[in-house]
């Protein structure tokens, strides 16, 4: 099954009236993801703020962004009236970072269709397709029971181990994984062990590359399957992006280490590797 589906794709089912659950992701530093929101959102979409919903209480012990409690998925998953029977689609602004975040966390969630719209808003604008203002509709009562653990997770001390027995890859950008720039973290470097292949290589335009490309950057650093493949970047955002790719390019299986870098580097007594 895709993770993906294109603005005209989800237009279309927009238009059918199948049973589609749009839900709008966006944040940035300049407003608040509400007010996002209420200014131009894709017609029948639902407001996630992905502060609240998509992450849980920052702190040393557990990193920038960490998983949120099971109660506080639920708490969304009814506010938006998710049933069983529906399909659900993420969008961001365009560069697919917290919509592939909303992915991850769904999908571990046990939601069984979640997808990403390539290209996010930007790409719906670009087909000339209409956005409403406003708070938008209240949803029907929804019926869905989440549980966790519907993907594979590793925390620290098993990342700690993971060189020794398959793939650690930091899905940072190059200078971060060098330690050579770090504006967001306590320390800089990387994991030992750890290969770099930063997300954003996989992708063009916000949109993933296709499949066989995946696969053929994923196979310059030894990756051929998603068993025994762990992944992690600063707090968690690029690696879910990063293993959303993976199950993009068909290699499903690869373990997040959520935490990541904020939370390996918020602990002194861990080593670091600096190029």
């Amino acid at each position: 099954m895709s993770t993906c589906i294109s603005a005209r794709d989800l237009h279309g089912r927009i238009q059918s009236g199948r049973r589609t659950a749009v839900i709008d992701v966006r944040w940035s530093r300049d407003r608040s993801a509400y007010d996002h929101y209420t200014m131009a959102h894709i017609p029948l979409a639902l407001f996630c703020d992905p502060t609240y919903d998509l992450v849980g209480i920052p702190d040393r012990a557990n990193g920038r962004n960490p998983l949120p409690e099971l109660a506080r998925v639920q708490d969304a998953v009814d506010r938006w009236g998710l049933t069983d029977d529906h399909e659900v689609v993420l969008y961001d602004k365009g560069d697919g970072l917290l919509a592939s975040r909303g992915w991850w966390i769904l999908t571990w969630a046990g939601i069984k269709d979640v997808k990403v719209l390539g290209g996010g808003l930007r790409a719906w604008e670009a087909e000339g397709f209409a956005t409403a203002g406003g708070p938008g509709n209240l949803p029907q009562p929804g019926d869905m029971t989440v549980t966790e653990g519907n993907l594979p997770v590793v925390d620290v001390d098993e990342v700690a181990a993971w060189p020794d027995k398959g793939i650690l890859v930091d899905s940072r950008e190059p200078a971060r994984f060098q330690g050579r720039a770090e504006r967001l973290d306590l320390q800089a470097g990387h994991i030992p062990g750890a290969v770099n292949l930063p997300a954003r290589a996989l992708q063009k335009d916000g949109e993933f590359l296709p499949a066989e490309e995946i696969r053929a950057l994923l196979g310059e650093i030894g990756v051929t399957s998603g068993e025994q493949v762990a992944v992690y970047s600063g707090s968690g955002l690029h690696a879910s992006l990063f293993v959303q790719a993976m199950h993009h390019a068909g290699l499903p299986g690869a373990s997040l280490f959520v935490g990541g870098w904020s939370k390996w580097a918020g602990d002194p007594a861990r080593p670091i590797v600096r190029l």
